[in-house]
């Protein structure tokens, strides 16, 4: 486990946590009240800090369902209406 500092430690050596923490260790620092907050570098947030795409794709929203499996049933066979002509179109107007 990561080392935890009492707020009040953390104070007086903050220039260390930030060392730390730079150097790749989260630093984790807690106060009397005993909520918690964790010190890490811009680098490991911009890592793994949450993104829309992240979410959908984790979250069981990429799954395959049964629209997705009757739309992938319609693209794969014939097509369900025949293309329009334009040439024929014009010469009946």
């Amino acid at each position: 486990m990561e080392p935890t500092w009492q707020a009040a430690q953390a104070r007086h050596k903050f220039s260390d946590l930030v060392d730390a923490a730079v150097d790749g260790e989260p630093q984790f620092i807690r106060r009397r009240d005993g909520r918690e907050v964790v010190l890490v570098s811009r680098e490991y947030y911009e890592r793994t800090k949450p993104n829309l795409k992240g979410y959908l794709l984790n979250a069981g929203y990429a799954k395959e369902d049964a629209f997705d499996t009757a739309m992938r049933d319609i693209r794969s066979g014939p097509p369900l209406f025949s293309p329009r002509d334009a040439t024929a179109e014009a010469s009946r107007d």
